[in-house]
């Protein structure tokens, strides 16, 4: 029989097809074609819009083995650090083009330090600076203030604010009459 070692009720009738352990070893670019890119936005089904390290735009394919019961671990959203392997049969690009690659790897925050420090053949500085900003900011946000009131609470807003301003401490002056506010 096996050995209930999760605990709770029925725990022993999981199936176990799908715990495997994570092998903890760190891949790293070791092939011709193997580089290390960053997604900028995932476009949807199994594209994802990639960097490299230079900053030349790539299309990369996510495999089958990141997606579904695997997408757990290897969640990818913009800024994720990825090695990617480019294709080799798709030289007839022209210049200009976007290369395809398949993401062969997805680093975590902790991958990502290990990989700082263990690869130091790569300047990490520019895919650091993008962790840093949003893809998505070259859009400016215009600030416009939209007021929702009458001119009745907007006169009375703007005597609160002016008696704040000059000073006038817990006393409101409306309709001509002295209100203290702490006699109320």
């Amino acid at each position: 029989m096996v050995k209930n070692n999760t605990g709770g009720n029925k725990a022993k009738g999981f199936a176990r097809k799908n715990l495997v352990k994570r092998d903890n070893t760190l891949r790293v670019a070791q092939e011709e074609g193997e580089i290390y890119a960053q997604a900028v936005k995932v476009m949807g089904g199994n594209i994802v819009s990639v960097i490299d390290i230079e900053g030349n735009p790539l299309r990369g394919h996510i495999r089958g083995k990141f997606r579904g019961r695997g997408k757990r671990d290897n969640f990818i959203d913009p800024n994720t650090w990825l090695l990617v392997g480019i294709h080799d049969w798709g030289s007839d690009k022209k210049p200009g083009d976007v290369i395809d690659c398949d993401v062969l790897e997805v680093y975590n925050e902790t991958d990502k330090n290990r990989l700082k420090n263990s690869v130091t053949s790569v300047d990490w500085s520019k895919f650091v600076l993008n962790d840093n900003k949003s893809f998505g900011s070259e859009v400016e946000k215009v600030e416009t203030e939209i007021v929702f009131a009458d001119e009745a609470t907007q006169e009375y807003e703007e005597l609160i604010a002016a008696q704040a301003a000059s000073g006038a401490g817990r006393t409101l002056i409306m309709d001509g009459e002295e209100i203290n506010v702490d006699d109320i």
